[in-house]
């Protein structure tokens, strides 16, 4: 009877504010990933800016770095609610300079680089990863049932942008003009003529699209500010146990993990060892699931994502256009799925590694043909890689929250804590070993459709 009594109450205020809090997670970096599209045929960088950006976000975890260092002088409750303000501030501004700037670009090292767009990139990253360290323990002061609020609108900061994505549009395919050019020189006017592609601009332009992402970014901000004025929303919150009135020390060791996670490394919490018991994964199983997690990550965030423009522009905008803004849905989704069809067999999550790991093959293949790759002047070409990169974003995903998923069950929080650095190792690895191919190699190849 007395579980029975136990009603989970909520306020569906709090949840909506929640929701519109939690899209501020990740929406920048992905709002910018959608565009890609436009901003690839605008700006010097080319078919290489997507490795420009994956290398940018990877200097940006610095973010996380300095504010662990932080939380070392002070605690997480002086720094949270200032910090998120500080960290909303950022991208609003930084969304409202790109919308202005996204396309300004100054003579550097011997090129021409778009970097107000970099630059800009940077502080989006920078806010975007710390953002993990501190929106979730923001919601830890509300009563448990927000954490999933929570969860759903970070879910939602990938499907958003691909909603505006998809209603902008990418303009269509390059028609070939020709232009002259005049030159004065010492014997008079020289014309030349060239050709060059030109590309129709979609429904509106970049500048309005950072705007829209501005304007939700500017809402997400004020659903933050409502979460702590509003006394609806402080009527959810819970109270801080401290650690030294606690009558449950493991308890005690659990929440303190939980605010200092960087010695978690160092012993394991005997919250974990008196409810999870004898773990039923061994260590080599244990090893097995961190190393599968760097694998993934290297593969998709590191990898294939600085590749993605060598792998669908032979095809066309409008195939790269549909890979950004159709992945950008798998994602969320195949996360959902993971929460009701989970799988934690080793076995199983090794033999769906080998399996996205084949449809990366086909993306690399493709990338590495560039700009001539197989079936590139008919729709089966197309369709094929758009449907293996929504494979490979949708089940990456999927593994990566079973993995999540049996670590926090087997290991608690240090082994979630060991995740996260193999998440971070594994991303680093790839983005710098492609981007130093991208660079400085010749391994891929672009092309003007004019040429």
């Amino acid at each position: 009877m007395g579980a029975k009594s136990k009603v989970t109450t909520r306020s569906a205020t709090v949840d909506i504010l929640i929701i519109l809090f939690g899209v501020s997670s990740w929406i920048a970096v992905n709002g910018l990933w959608v565009e890609l599209p436009v901003l690839v045929n605008a700006l010097p960088e080319a078919w290489k800016l997507s490795a420009y950006i994956v290398i940018t976000t990877q200097v940006a975890n610095l973010g996380p770095i300095l504010f662990s260092a932080a939380r070392r002088k002070w605690s997480q409750k002086v720094l949270e609610v200032p910090m998120i303000h500080v960290s909303l501030i950022i991208v609003i501004t930084a969304c409202v300079l790109l919308s202005i700037f996204w396309d300004s670009t100054t003579y550097l090292a011997g090129e021409i680089h778009s970097t107000a767009l970099l630059t800009l990139t940077f502080f989006l990253a920078f806010v975007d990863c710390t953002s993990s360290l501190l929106y979730l323990p923001f919601i830890a002061n509300f009563k448990e049932q927000y954490v999933a609020s929570y969860m759903v609108g970070a879910g939602l900061s990938g499907p958003i942008p691909g909603v505006i994505a998809l209603a902008q549009g990418v303009g269509g395919y390059a028609e070939c003009r020709n232009l002259s050019i005049i030159n004065m020189t010492e014997h008079g006017k020289v014309t030349k003529y060239v050709v060059e592609a030109y590309y129709p601009p979609p429904r509106f332009s970049a500048n309005v699209f950072f705007l829209i992402l501005c304007a939700q970014m500017g809402v997400s901000w004020i659903a933050f500010v409502l979460l702590n004025k509003l006394p609806v929303a402080r009527r959810e919150m819970v109270s801080t146990v401290p650690f030294s009135s606690s009558k449950h020390p493991a308890l005690d060791e659990s929440l303190h993990n939980s605010i200092e996670f960087s010695s978690s490394l160092e012993k394991t919490t005997s919250l974990e060892k008196n409810l999870l018991g004898k773990p039923r994964f061994s260590k080599s199983q244990y090893i097995i699931l961190l190393l599968l997690q760097g694998l993934v990550c290297a593969l998709h965030n590191g990898i294939l994502l600085s590749i993605q423009t060598y792998s669908c522009l032979p095809y066309g905008s409008l195939a790269f256009h549909l890979t950004v803004t159709l992945s950008s849905f798998a994602n969320p989704i195949c996360c959902f799925v993971a929460m009701f069809l989970p799988i934690s067999s080793v076995a199983a999550i090794s033999g769906l590694t080998v399996y996205v790991f084949s449809w990366g093959a086909y993306i690399l293949a493709v990338a590495l043909l560039s700009p001539t790759p197989p079936f590139v002047d008919s729709a089966l070409g197309g369709s094929l890689v758009v449907l293996a990169w929504v494979m490979v974003s949708g089940i990456v995903a999927y593994i990566k929250t079973c993995i999540a998923s049996v670590l926090r069950r087997e290991g608690g929080q240090p082994a979630l804590y060991r995740c996260g650095i193999l998440t971070q190792v594994g991303t680093a690895v790839g983005a710098i070993i492609t981007f130093s191919l991208v660079q400085y190699t010749t391994v891929f190849h672009s092309y003007s459709p004019c040429t």
